[in-house]
């Protein structure tokens, strides 16, 4: 879990990110079914907590999402607005719950790079959505959530998560030269260190 409190412009909220491991209600090739147990444990961290906005990854479909957000809002921590990433991978999804409306859905579910000469697809997208938290004041909030470490019969697992972040550097980029004032966050699940060449 990672948290960061927010103070702009007389407004104060909450923006988290979690790796909720695997969230699925339904069983698939890779990974199984989420206990109660421990979705439950997700729920009270969550509460806990208590964000305004909150970046998952690892969520298993959009009934995982639904249950997670109906957990919280009956916790007392209401995140009626969602946005869920359909990636390359179709069993575990980055998403964001938020407080406060999404004004602009732009999430990226379809990049690509070459790999060793080989045609290579973010596995996870990226989620990139404009929340108002208040009518004079927007955040663009990028969510990601890279390879991970485990080892790929495809390719090096390093080079693959350096590729994405390049990928998401490159929307980083290209958002603040064309409106350079944007509010930008960029959260996830980068599965590196900060000193690492993705990072």
């Amino acid at each position: 879990f990672a948290l960061i409190a927010i103070a702009l412009q007389g407004e104060d909220f909450r923006i988290a990110t979690f790796n909720v491991e695997n969230y699925a209600l339904e069983a698939s090739p890779h990974h199984g079914i989420k206990s109660f147990d421990a979705r439950k444990k997700v729920w009270e961290s969550i509460t806990d907590i208590r964000p305004d906005i909150l970046a998952l990854e690892e969520v298993g479909s959009t009934n995982a999402l639904l249950e997670i957000q109906e957990a919280e809002k009956r916790a007392g921590v209401d995140l009626p607005n969602w946005e869920l990433v359909n990636g390359f991978d179709t069993n575990i999804h980055v998403a964001v719950l938020s407080r406060f409306p999404i004004v602009a859905r732009r999430s990226h579910t379809n990049e690509t790079f070459l790999l060793n000469g080989r045609r290579c697809f973010v596995r996870r997208g990226f989620a990139d959505v404009d929340i108002e938290i208040h009518p004079h004041f927007v955040v663009t909030v990028l969510a990601a959530h890279l390879k991970s470490r485990v080892p790929s019969a495809i390719e090096d697992q390093e080079e693959w998560r350096l590729q994405e972040s390049m990928l998401l550097r490159k929307i980083v980029d290209e958002r603040l030269q064309e409106k350079p004032r944007d509010k930008l966050i960029v959260l996830g699940d980068f599965n590196d260190v900060k000193d690492s060449r993705a990072i």
